[in-house]
């Protein structure tokens, strides 16, 4: 039977996970989970997709608010009877929306921690944030109010890696053990202690997998490109299931999942489902540098560019932030995933980078 071993909560977006022996949870997510968010001049928020060095700001509970630590940074006090008044208008995703402003200490602090201006603000009673198509609330999480991981799936995950990862490069609120890896694909409906959750939908993962939270070094490939050999599914790399809580209530380490309801699960194809039989080389131009490279039809054209030495500017790799947006001008790609498109964009001939396997010999401007 599986049961849970572990919990966390990450009270600043993208930072340190607390562990918890257990913990409430609310209709938006785990009480105190992902409240803070850093976001930039504009608005737009922060991550530790861009800025991997989030994951090694440690998060203390504390009588006068959240006690903050960080490399090469003195230790600092969050304390919410302090916060600013002043509503703010932010970006997370597709969503804006308005968050409390905490104050200017907090700002320089983390200003001085990332080298470059950011805010910090606060989900407070009067943000309001629905989960996609659903009027369920959910806090700074980047879509979903809860993650649920199988160390299981993680354990054959590593099978297949030269470099182990632990759970916490997934960054799970609940971690469980299932009695077969990827069982939790299965799921529709469970229970865990006295919380009801809709097993919504899998994850799609990120760059942000990549990074080593023990380091906050993010690894230029892996695991998410071993992820994408087993795990591709119309555009998406998924690793671990998004949860919605159907009612509130604790739940605790040892807790046993109980499966309510179970559906047919995803069927997964390789992102690079090319036989090795079908390999050819292809020539890849770069229309800005004026840069020729040989290629081929089986790695993205991210991938590519980075080996012959074109830097093109990205954030999720994975298909959904657009900023590895590119002009195809001449030549023929595979096309895994345009999320991160307008229509105008795609019918213009722009594709993703990290999205986009040469099928031919190409040109392209970035």
């Amino acid at each position: 039977m599986q049961s849970v071993t572990d919990i966390y909560i990450y009270p600043i977006k993208s930072t340190k996970g607390i562990p918890l022996r257990q913990a409430l949870v609310e209709e938006k997510g785990l009480k105190d989970d992902r409240r803070y968010m850093l976001v930039d001049p504009e608005g737009k928020f922060i991550t530790g997709r861009t800025h991997p060095q989030l994951t090694q700001v440690n998060i203390e509970f504390s009588k006068k608010g959240l006690y903050l630590s960080a490399p090469k940074q003195p230790s600092f006090y969050i304390q919410p009877e302090q916060f600013s008044q002043q509503q703010l208008d932010v970006e997370i995703w597709d969503d804006t929306l308005q968050a409390q402003h905490c104050n200017k200490d907090c700002d320089q602090w983390f200003t001085d921690f990332l080298g470059e201006p950011c805010k910090l603000v606060y989900f407070s009673e009067n943000t309001s944030r629905c989960v996609k198509n659903k009027q369920t609330q959910v806090s700074f999480a980047d879509g979903y109010p809860l993650l649920l991981i199988n160390q299981s799936s993680v354990d054959h995950l590593n099978t297949l890696l030269e470099t182990p990862v632990t759970a916490l490069n997934f960054r799970p609120n609940i971690l469980i053990k299932g009695d077969l890896p990827f069982i939790e694909d299965n799921w529709a409906r469970i229970k865990i202690g006295e919380v009801e959750f809709e097993v919504s939908k899998p994850c799609s993962r990120c760059n942000f997998t990549n990074v080593d939270p023990k380091t906050g070094v993010a690894d230029i490939e892996q695991p998410l490109k071993t992820l994408a050999q087993f795990r591709f599914y119309e555009g998406d790399i998924d690793f671990g299931q998004n949860l919605i809580p159907l009612n509130e209530g604790m739940i605790r380490s040892g807790d046993q999942v109980q499966v309510l309801q179970s559906h047919q699960p995803r069927v997964y194809q390789s992102m690079l489902a090319i036989e090795e039989d079908d390999k050819k080389a292809v020539q890849l131009h770069f229309a800005n540098s004026n840069i020729e490279a040989t290629g081929d039809n089986q790695s993205t054209l991210l991938d590519q560019a980075e080996q012959a030495g074109v830097n093109i500017p990205y954030s999720c790799r994975g298909g959904k932030c657009g900023r590895c947006k590119t002009k195809l001008l001449s030549g023929e790609v595979k096309v895994l995933n345009n999320q991160g498109l307008f229509e105008n964009e795609i019918a213009e001939g722009y594709i993703l980078a990290c999205s986009a396997i040469p099928e031919t010999d190409i040109s392209i401007e970035h």
